[in-house]
C-alpha cells in the first residue's frame, strides 16, 4: 500500500509548518508509524533542524533532485535517545541559487508525483511522506500540493495568518482538486504558536466565522472535501524553546525529543495530534 502523504502548507509564512512537520513526524513514530519527511522550502529549515548547516549549504541529492527525476537520498534522522526515526529527504541552501538563475523546474507540477508514485523506497518503506512547503505558491509547492492525498494548515490567530489560511482555501485548493489526480482531502487547521491568553470562546468563533467563510465561497463539491471540524482540536501552544528551534545555533545537535519532554504538556500535545491526524484520515467528515 502506498504511503499517505500530508502537506503542511500556508501561503502566510511564520504560521509554524516546519515546526509542526517535524512535531507531526515525531508524533506519528511515536506511535510506530515509518514516517519520511521532504523538506520542500528553499530555505531548508527542516533540513537543518537535523543535519549540520556544512552538509544543507550544497545538497546534490535532494527534494530538487529527486523532482527533476535524479539521483536522491533518503537520510535517516534521530529524534532523541529513545531510538524514535523518520527519514528525510532534505532540501539545500543551494537550492536559493537554483531559484535564482531560474534552474528549478516549474514546468511540470505533478514532478513530485511522478517519482514518489514509481519510487519503491518509498513506497515499500513508508506509512507516511510528510512535506514541508515555502510560504510562496512557487514550483515546490505545487510539486507538493499535487502529491498530496491530505493538506494541513499551520496557522496562529494573526490576522495576516488567518487570512492566508482563507486564500489557500478559497482560491487554491479548489485548483489543485480539480486539476489533481488524488482525492485531495483537507485535514483542517491546526492552530501552533498561540498564547493561552486566547480563550476557547475566542477560538471557537474564529472557527465558526472560517466555516461561514467556506460555505459562502466554495461549493458543496469542495467543501465535503473539508472536514467538518476545520479547527483541530489539539492546540499546540507557544514554547519558546520549539518556538525559536529553526533559528537556534547549532540545532540539528538538540534533540526534538529533548524539547518536547521537557514540557508534559507539550508532549501530550504532539501524541494527540499526531492521534487526531489517524483518526481523521480514517473517519473523514467533510463539512456539510
Amino acid at each position: 500500500m502506498p504511503p499517505k502523504v500530508i502537506v503542511l502548507t500556508n501561503q502566510k509564512g511564520g504560521t509554524g509548518k516546519t515546526t509542526l512537520t517535524a512535531l507531526l513526524a515525531y508524533g506519528l513514530a511515536l506511535r510506530g508509524k515509518r514516517v519520511l519527511m521532504i523538506d520542500l522550502d528553499p530555505q531548508a529549515h527542516l533540513s537543518s533542524m537535523f543535519l549540520k548547516i556544512s552538509t544543507i549549504l550544497n545538497v546534490r541529492d535532494g527534494s530538487l533532485q529527486m523532482a527533476q527525476n535524479l539521483k536522491f537520498r533518503i537520510r535517516h534522522v534521530d529524534f532523541g535517545s529513545s531510538g524514535v526515526k523518520a527519514g528525510l529527504v532534505p532540501s539545500g541552501l543551494n537550492y536559493i541559487l537554483e531559484v535564482f538563475r531560474g534552474q528549478i523546474p516549474s514546468h511540470d507540477p505533478f514532478a513530485l508525483y511522478s517519482r514518489i508514485s514509481r519510487e519503491p523506497a518509498i513506497n515499500k518503506g513508508y506509512e507516511y511522506v510528510l512535506c514541508d512547503t515555502p510560504p510562496e505558491l512557487f514550483a515546490p509547492t505545487l510539486w507538493g500540493l499535487y502529491v498530496a492525498d491530505y493538506v494541513i494548515i499551520p496557522s496562529n490567530l494573526e490576522e495576516l495568518s488567518l487570512w492566508g489560511t482563507r486564500l489557500m482555501l478559497r482560491d487554491v485548493i479548489p485548483e489543485i482538486i480539480h486539476r489533481g489526480k488524488k482525492d485531495l482531502k483537507i485535514l483542517g487547521v491546526a492552530l501552533i504558536n498561540i498564547t493561552k491568553k486566547h480563550k476557547a470562546n475566542t477560538i471557537k468563533k474564529e472557527e465558526e466565522n472560517l466555516k461561514k467563510f467556506i460555505k459562502n465561497s466554495l461549493p458543496p463539491v469542495i467543501t465535503q472535501r473539508i472536514f467538518e471540524d476545520v479547527f483541530f482540536k489539539t492546540i499546540i501552544y507557544r514554547y519558546s524553546a520549539l518556538a525559536d528551534l529553526v533559528y537556534t545555533p547549532k540545532r540539528w545537535k538538540i534533540p526534538l525529543e529533548r524539547i518536547v519532554n521537557k514540557s508534559p504538556e507539550l508532549k501530550a500535545g504532539v501524541q494527540n495530534f499526531a492521534s487526531e491526524v489517524e483518526d481523521r484520515i480514517s473517519n473523514f467528515r467533510g463539512l456539510q
